[in-house]
């Protein structure tokens, strides 16, 4: 198995639903987020994937998702009250509560999956781990193994 990794910015608002401190209250964050992919072997280029496919397409489509975005748990009562004011696509239900941990477990297992089916990447190309930093100092991290 080899893997390649490459790192990308997001900007994204959010609350802890049901939490007992500050992280309660909507706020936001620069998110740095790693995506390694790995694969069984290189292709004819001698790449598991070439980064600019994974900017321009698994990262495009997170842009999409989340960039510049507020994401709030689906059974957070904000969730429905900012979407029915806010009526511009900026609020994300998420279907779970959004730390840093369970960012980084949907991504990996259904986002970035989804999205190289979609795009018809190599078969063989798989999402093998997702480090999601809410801050310079604190990351999440979810594997495949």
């Amino acid at each position: 198995m080899i893997s390649v990794t490459r790192e990308h910015v997001i900007a994204a608002a959010h609350r802890l639903y049901d939490y007992n401190g500050r992280c309660e209250r909507l706020h936001g964050h620069n998110y740095r987020i790693a995506l390694t992919l790995d694969a069984p072997g290189l292709d004819a280029l001698g790449m598991v994937a070439d980064f600019s496919v994974i900017k321009k397409v698994l990262f495009a489509a997170l842009d999409e998702e989340w960039d510049h975005r507020t994401l709030l748990y689906v059974k957070d009562p904000l969730c429905a009250r900012l979407a029915a004011i806010l009526d511009d696509g900026s609020i994300r239900p998420v279907p779970f509560n959004p730390t840093a941990e369970n960012m980084a477990a949907w991504l990996g297992e259904t986002f970035f999956p989804a999205v190289l089916r979609h795009a018809g990447m190599d078969a063989g190309v798989r999402p093998a781990a997702v480090r999601v930093h809410e801050t310079d100092g604190s990351c999440a991290l979810w594997s495949r193994d």
